[in-house]
């Protein structure tokens, strides 16, 4: 009796940890949210960091009035995957929790 109770708990407990689970994956198609100014946060001037060919955009422009990610795709964008190799390659190596609320 108590390890049919244990196997109906743990098949209960992967259940709902599966469905959790789902749930993230939905929330975060095309990448887990990013915090409120999350470029912001390091980088006050902007033109400082733009590459030569960037339109102009001031120094308090932030990145995502231009860059939103499309919430229906999971792929990444263009200018998500230059992000990401920016500041996880080389000499800096932020953790995700730095510009994404997860």
């Amino acid at each position: 009796m108590k390890k049919t109770m244990i196997k109906r708990t743990l098949r209960m407990g992967c259940v709902v940890a599966l469905l959790c689970l789902l749930g993230l994956i939905s929330a975060f198609a095309g990448g887990p949210p990013l915090k409120e100014n999350a470029c912001g946060v390091c980088h006050q001037d902007y033109s400082k960091i733009m590459p030569p060919k960037h339109p102009d955009v001031g120094k308090v422009t932030a990145c995502m009035t231009c860059h939103k990610t499309d919430p229906a795709k999971t792929d990444s964008t263009k200018f998500s995957e230059s992000v990401h190799k920016a500041h996880q390659g080389g000499k800096t190596k932020l953790d995700c929790g730095a510009c994404h609320a997860l």
